[in-house]
């Protein structure tokens, strides 16, 4: 791996001269802009005019130029699963095939993609006993290389639902109480719930899991004691159900009927629109179900099982698309997240997410501030980081050219800063292998 040097290990400021700026303050791009990093902190950020006449307090100086790149506060992904691997498998074969420990180790191998593809912060919505804490002990002592890591160890779920093998089954009021208790006793910095079924087979994606009393007693519990809640809904019922309940965020969102069938609905629109609940599409995960199905038919003929998952795929990508560009219209509020790790979509790619916001309707740069200061605020930590401010932690992105202008632009990661330090890119790993 290149030899990079560790801005807190000698207390050098560092001048970053990029040719455009994305501080996440300001709706627009900016020119001629500079920002001073000291520490794990970003000192300032003003006029490139104004940068040398810095002080650094008797500390080294360094000045990193950037003049074809554009310089963001690093990604923040609110949606993975460490634990998964990305490469098909569902989550009863993990289960099965695995043991905590080699998931564990996955989780690191995840972490390590993340960071080395601009995302300094990501949520794990769901992992396997207390993998997700570890990982995170890990981060904080230095034994992983990673972004900032957020966990919500097993999703609460009820009996026999969405990711029960994870352990976190619990039914009723007082079960579901203790349980966000215990989650918090171990660590968990927000909490997950399994609203509705899923992939799992013993679930019913179609039907809400919980009652409303029990979805709310959740959330009184964990807002009572400063988390926010994230609730997976994929039918009209789960979402209703959540925003009865508070909830802060709603990952995947998809209009179904108990039937199965899909169908907008103009009243749940509305008020979702009205809560200001954050919705996370995850449409980037059928867009890489697809583009390997694609990619694999350019080399040899798909199976009549593949021809069916494509057909079922682009069917339900292109009602995904038109429910979020209406909702969009309608005033919703997106946040970015992958659900990465599951299916076919490995770590390293959170951009792919972020473009399906864009396709969605947002423009370029409030997909860049989906990906980046939104999640922070859905989480409460935008005092902390998610725009490019002074007093914030540097958790930076350089990109080569200008992301507003073509948003593939954000995959050409130029420099990745957290906490300040320097972190080696995806490409710059595998030219010193």
């Amino acid at each position: 791996m290149p030899q990079i040097d560790n801005p807190l290990a000698d207390n050098t400021l560092r001048i970053i001269l990029p040719g455009k700026l994305i501080d996440g303050v300001a709706d627009k791009v900016q020119e001629g802009m500079a920002v001073a990093i000291q520490g794990s902190a970003i000192r300032w950020a003003g006029p490139a005019s104004e940068a040398e006449s810095l002080d650094s307090a008797g500390a080294p100086r360094e000045t990193l130029h950037f003049p074809g790149g554009t310089l963001l506060a690093g990604l923040f992904d609110i949606h993975t699963h460490t634990n998964m691997p990305g490469d098909g498998r569902t989550g009863e074969q993990v289960n099965d095939d695995d043991n905590d420990e080699i998931r564990l180790l996955r989780s690191a191998r995840n972490s390590t993609a993340a960071v080395a593809s601009g995302v300094t912060t990501m949520c794990d919505c769901g992992s396997w006993g207390r993998t997700a804490f570890a990982l995170k002990e890990g981060l904080a002592q230095g034994l992983v290389e990673g972004p900032r890591v957020l966990v919500s160890g097993p999703p609460l779920t009820v009996t026999g639902g969405h990711l029960w093998y994870m352990g976190g089954e619990a039914d009723g009021l007082d079960a579901v109480r203790a349980r966000v208790r215990y989650l918090i006793k171990q660590g968990a910095d927000f909490i997950k719930i399994a609203a509705s079924g899923g992939s799992t087979l013993t679930s019913d994606p179609y039907r809400a899991s919980y009652s409303v009393a029990e979805l709310t007693a959740i959330v009184e519990e964990a807002h009572n004691r400063g988390r926010s809640v994230l609730a997976h809904c994929r039918c009209t019922d789960a979402i209703n159900a959540a925003l009865d309940a508070g909830v802060d965020a709603i990952l995947h969102c998809s209009f179904y009927d108990n039937d199965g069938s899909y169908r907008y609905d103009d009243k749940t629109a509305g008020r979702l629109a009205a809560s200001e609940v954050w919705l996370n599409p995850t449409m980037g995960l059928g867009n890489a179900n697809r583009t390997r199905l694609a990619k694999i038919k350019t080399e040899r003929a798909l199976t009549a099982d593949e021809e069916v998952r494509l057909e079922r795929s682009t069917s339900s990508g292109e009602r995904s698309l038109a429910q979020f560009t209406a909702l969009v219209k309608a005033g919703v509020k997106l946040v970015g997240g992958s659900d990465c790790g599951w299916s076919y979509y490995p770590f390293g790619d959170f951009q792919g997410e972020i473009m399906t916001l864009h396709a969605a309707g947002l423009s370029a740069i409030e997909a860049i501030h989906a990906g980046t200061r939104s999640p922070a605020a859905a989480l409460g930590i935008d005092n902390i980081i998610g725009t490019v401010e002074a007093g914030k932690e540097a958790d930076l992105l350089v990109v080569n050219g200008d992301p507003t202008q073509n948003m593939e632009n954000l995959r050409d990661v130029a420099a990745v800063f957290k906490g300040g330090d320097r972190v080696a890119t995806a490409k710059e790993r595998a030219g010193a292998g």
